[in-house]
């Protein structure tokens, strides 16, 4: 016997009895392929409670902790015909008895109509029928009763995915760019040699569209930098790669959070420990470690360009901003088009309509708003893309960035004020939004909501993806790249900053505090606002934002002899330039990975977990190359070129559409 410590009192189990598995789907194939007058299904049970079976006291013992799963929400997957042949054995008042009524559950659980259409004519002819089979079973394995409601089915006529006019247009959209690729890149390496053949020039006239060839594309990818800011920022690819390998871990971790698991205990065990709660804490907080490599770029090259003279005119902010649109929207535009098309060819497990169905739906009616890149405040609980929100906030982010430069720009006695308004404000909004919201101190892990892809998860909607409650990391690296100008003026500068030397040794152990007693804030949920919780939110987060700044800062001035040549190594800069393109595929690589998941689920261990990491990373940077090298780079030349430049330099610029923002401004 092992003994079980309630809230309220102890009691007693079996140490054989367990819960019922929360994931169990039969074989998809095999049902539909059988029969094709057979239908799939898969439902969502909830149990009754029942304080009277000890496998209910389990189940709500597991399920206390406001963060981890509800194990007490089953998803079936199940072959309809067993199901008819199950209740039609049954008599009428047996069948009476296991339609159960509804199990109330106050928060979202399942995708409804508003996220899987045409299941209304399902739940209508079968929803009855499904609720007295599902509950029989429960009834008969652990002596529990639910309520079960369909949330998807289909036939075997959709196994065939038929090809519509979507996939159409987006084979056509993207074979053309193919095409117009190999043919510039065949042109490109068509060359001829003068009298002394040792001199290569092209055969060809540099039309436009040559900035397609991968020859071109590839070098872009690899070139030194030529100047001195870009040789005392080259390290920031580096950066970028160890960012991009620790949100890839992240984000495969969700993976296994999202999709079926045999041992989701597991999970909830390792994130219940004190320490990866306090590394829970930071994990929300390094994407914003590229908020503060793209204010600092934009600062930096901004004076730059000021410093060579041009005249100020407003005309400038307004041609920056489409600059930037232009370069970030035709790459977005191409995984769009892809996620309402081909992405249904990702997988055919009976888990498939979730992890890609729900996605392609929402891109279908919201996909819109991304373009318009206010997703992250409009419609978040449906949103197209998920991990786009980071576009949006990032282009809100350059034009109020962009609008604080043209300030200085106009008004130079006007930056000491600037920068205390800036920092006023990263300090004052999240202390205003968490004390109005009653939210906790750091954002938390919570398993719950993961299982539903974080939507309807009012900690991620009304605080994680917003822009204005999370300025602090953008922020500080304009702070940082105004001060990195005023050092090349003046090379003892920083000396003159006594905040600077504390601040570099200061934030990175604040940041560690602040997320150390993480754990203890998951005991209970906050009942009421408290201004020392929002106090608490709001230094937690500006410190890691004023971290990055003066790391970014200190690696490029007096701190660049420590860097390691491997964070410069040309290879490193190759990947690191790849990032965005990187970040925007690698959650479809996480879906192909985890979308044919059947059975109980996928089991979290060690060798699972690295295979996974393995295995998303390399789908995500193959991806992230092809869409890199095909359309994010040639698109961005070819914007460059049709903006004014005359010709095409024969060294180029280490910037590029997949790292924007160490785009310089240009004049109009």
């Amino acid at each position: 016997m092992t003994e079980i410590s309630g809230n309220c009192s102890a009691f007693k189990i079996d140490a054989s009895i367990s819960m019922p598995a929360m994931h169990h789907f039969e074989d998809k194939f095999g049902c539909l392929r059988d029969n094709p007058a057979n239908i799939y299904c898969v439902a969502k049970t909830v149990i009754k409670p029942d304080e009277n079976s000890p496998v209910w006291k389990l189940i709500e013992r597991n399920s206390r902790e406001h963060t981890n799963y509800r194990h007490y929400i089953l998803d079936r997957g199940f072959c309809l015909q067993s199901c008819q042949t199950l209740v039609h054995g049954l008599s009428e008042d047996q069948q009476k008895r296991y339609d159960h009524e509804v199990v109330q559950v106050d928060e979202f659980h399942i995708f409804g109509p508003g996220y899987i259409t045409g299941m209304e004519e399902y739940e209508r002819k079968y929803g009855s029928l499904v609720n007295v089979c599902l509950n029989y079973r429960l009834q008969q394995s652990y002596n529990l009763s639910g309520y079960s409601e369909i949330e998807h089915c289909m036939t075997a006529k959709e196994l065939d995915k038929p090809v519509n006019i979507l996939h159409v247009v987006f084979a056509v959209l993207y074979g053309t760019v193919l095409v117009l690729v190999m043919r510039a890149t065949l042109l490109d390496f068509r060359v001829i040699r003068n009298h002394n053949n040792n001199h290569v020039v092209s055969d060809q006239p540099d039309s436009v569209w040559m900035e397609f060839s991968l020859k071109r594309s590839f070098r872009r990818l690899t070139v030194a930098p030529q100047t001195k800011i870009q040789r005392d920022f080259a390290y920031v690819e580096g950066f970028r790669v160890l960012t991009v390998l620790l949100i890839s871990s992240v984000h495969t971790t969700m993976g296994f959070g999202i999709s079926p698991m045999v041992n989701p205990e597991a999970l909830e065990g390792l994130f219940g420990t004190a320490f990866m709660r306090m590394t829970a804490a930071i994990f929300p907080m390094l994407v914003h470690t590229f908020f503060t490599i793209s204010g600092l770029l934009l600062a930096v090259n901004f004076l730059e360009f000021i410093q060579t003279g041009p005249r100020f005119r407003w005309s400038l902010f307004f041609s920056g901003v489409l600059s930037r649109y232009l370069r970030m929207v035709p790459a977005y535009f191409v995984l769009w088009l892809y996620q309402i098309s081909w992405s249904d060819r990702l997988g055919d497990g009976p888990f498939d309509y979730r992890i890609t169905g729900v996605e392609r739906q929402m891109c279908k009616i919201n996909g819109w708003s991304n373009f318009l890149f206010i997703n992250n405040y409009f419609n978040w609980d449906k949103g197209c893309m998920q991990q786009s929100w980071y576009m949006a906030a990032d282009f809100q982010f350059y034009l109020v960035g962009m609008l604080i430069m043209m300030l200085i720009w106009r008004f130079p006695k006007s930056t000491k004020t600037l920068i205390a308004l800036m920092m006023t404000f990263s300090i004052l909004a999240p202390i205003v939004h968490v004390y109005v919201n009653n939210f906790a101190e750091v954002i938390q892990i919570n398993f719950r909501h993961l299982r539903m892809y974080l939507f309807q998860y009012k900690s991620i909607g009304f605080d994680y993806i917003l822009a204005h409650t999370n300025t602090s990391a953008y922020f500080s690296g304009i702070i940082a790249g105004i001060v990195y100008h005023r050092v090349q003026a003046d090379p003892k500068y920083l000396r003159t900053i006594p905040a600077y030397g504390i601040l570099k040794r200061v934030a990175p152990l604040m940041v560690l505090a602040m997320a150390a007693p993480a754990t203890l804030f998951y005991n209970t949920e906050p009942l009421e606002p408290s201004l020392w919780r929002s106090v608490y939110a709001s230094v937690h987060r500006n410190f890691y934002g004023t971290m990055c700044g003066v790391a970014l800062l200190y690696w490029a001035t007096d701190g660049s002899w420590k860097i390691p040549a491997l964070a410069k190594h040309p290879a490193v800069l190759a990947v690191g330039r790849l990032s965005f393109s990187v970040y925007l595929v690698q959650f479809n690589a996480i879906r192909a990975y985890f979308v044919d998941v059947d059975g109980d689920g996928i089991e979290l261990n060690v060798v699972n977990f690295l295979r996974a990491c393995g295995m998303v990373m390399l789908y995500s940077y193959v991806f992230g190359l092809l869409l890199c090298t095909t359309v994010e780079l040639p698109v961005a030349a070819v914007i460059r070129r049709l903006q004014g430049f005359k010709k095409y330099k024969k060294t180029l610029n280490t910037s590029s559409n997949c790292t924007a923002e160490q785009d310089k401004l240009k004049t109009s």
